[in-house]
């Protein structure tokens, strides 16, 4: 039981260390990345609309 305990241990260690490693560049896991949350502002409103009307 113990080493089940130990094993499912390391592997949280481990899956926080990809993350980290991910997050700070060193190394890059697509499955890892944080997606970004967009904020919909008055700016990024009229920003989006001044996009939409170029590529019209």
């Amino acid at each position: 039981m113990k080493n089940v305990i130990k094993l499912f241990g390391l592997a949280a260690v481990l899956i926080i260390a990809a993350f980290f490693a991910n997050y700070f560049g060193v190394v890059s896991i697509p499955w890892l990345e944080l997606n970004s949350v967009p904020t919909y502002s008055d700016g990024a409103m009229r920003a989006d609309e001044a996009v939409k009307e170029v590529f019209k």
